[in-house]
């Protein structure tokens, strides 16, 4: 399946529009200053998974641990990725994810992790997301921010915007740059 995703700000906006459903009108007040996007004329990015500069090969679940309950069920969970970084490198993505959930299908998670490579040089990233329930299957789309690095293998994430997809337990995770 090819998605099309033709800006960052208009994931990021959209993203917004759906959590501020949830959040007090005060916060909606101030995030409806935001200006509306006009994305005719904007260049368009294919989520092809031929164009992804990561995909996992193997997804491990490490364990979840539930923080509250009340208003909104909140849990952090812990994954290990093996996979391949721009179909050369062997990595490891190390990933943490403090997930609420708004519905039964429904969530917004945060992220951290780090990538690295198999003679460790390493990469740190945090993320945003949401999180969908699709037919028994949860959906993740994310925004990443890489930090920088002074690996020379993990170079082109050096500050990088990436966009990142996954499936839990049925495909691999992807994730897209930004250019």
């Amino acid at each position: 399946m090819q998605i099309v995703i033709t800006s960052l700000s208009y994931l990021i906006i959209s993203t917004i529009t759906v959590v501020s459903r949830f959040i007090p009108h005060s916060v909606s007040d101030i995030l409806a200053q935001f200006p509306q996007l006009n994305i005719k004329d904007q260049n368009a990015l294919s989520l092809n998974v031929s164009d992804a500069v990561y995909n996992a090969n193997t997804s491990e679940f490490l364990g979840s641990k539930n923080i509250s309950s009340t208003p909104y069920r909140i849990t952090e969970k812990h994954y290990l990725d093996q996979g391949l970084l721009n179909n050369a490198v062997n990595v490891t993505n190390s990933q943490t994810y403090l997930d609420t959930y708004l519905s039964d299908e429904l969530l917004v998670g945060r992220g951290n992790g780090t990538i690295a490579t198999t003679d460790g040089q390493n990469i740190s990233w945090i993320s945003s997301g949401i999180g969908k329930l699709i037919d028994n299957q949860w959906v993740f789309y994310g925004v990443m921010l890489f930090n920088n690095t002074h690996s020379e293998s993990l170079s082109l994430l050096n500050n990088s915007i990436g966009l990142s997809k996954s499936m839990a337990g049925s495909e691999p995770d992807y994730i897209w740059l930004l250019e």
